[in-house]
């Protein structure tokens, strides 16, 4: 049987409505949705409507069922990072990257949180890992993960095309990043 709240909340999400979508998507869960299916678009629009926190309890539960979901431990990690808590963004990235290695955008996102913690060594590495396996889109990346103004910024200053915050510029997908 199709949940008609959760139908809506889709079409909220799509529409770029998250504060209808999370509405949408808890009706869902209180008419009696299978939890598994809400949790994970739950905490996708906790996160695009910058409840960082909000997004790691449901991302969190996700996980409860699925511990070894590198999609969701990217996203809580991503999460963590937005919310100020880089120790925790680290320990989800390296999770996701366990999971599977090839996740080149957890690379970018460890990258950014070694980075902020003022592990250079171990941003470096991240971000060379990156470069190595391609396929990751900067500004793409950007706006889809570096939300909160802080991550915004660190972002930006990482792969700034004026000014080499690392070192030599380096191409990665269609944009720019530093390295040493």
């Amino acid at each position: 049987m199709k949940n008609t709240a959760f139908t809506r909340a889709q079409h909220d999400f799509l529409r770029g409505d998250y504060g209808r979508a999370i509405m949408g998507f808890g009706t869902a869960l209180e008419t009696g949705m299978d939890a598994a299916r809400v949790h994970l678009p739950l905490g996708l629009a906790y996160f695009r409507n910058h409840d960082f926190m909000e997004a790691v309890a449901e991302f969190s539960r996700v996980l409860e069922l699925r511990p070894d979901d590198d999609q969701v431990l990217f996203l809580r990690g991503m999460a963590r990072f937005n919310a100020g808590d880089e120790a925790g963004a680290v320990s989800d990235l390296t999770a996701a990257l366990d999971a599977n290695p090839n996740r080149v955008a957890a690379y970018v996102g460890r990258s950014l949180a070694n980075r902020s913690l003022g592990h250079d060594r171990a941003a470096e590495h991240d971000l060379q890992q990156a470069v190595t396996r391609g396929g990751v889109e900067v500004e793409l990346f950007l706006r889809e993960y570096c939300l909160s103004p802080y991550l915004q910024h660190l972002g930006a200053t990482l792969f700034d095309t004026h000014k080499a915050a690392w070192g030599k510029t380096v191409q990665v997908g269609r944009g720019t990043a530093t390295s040493q």
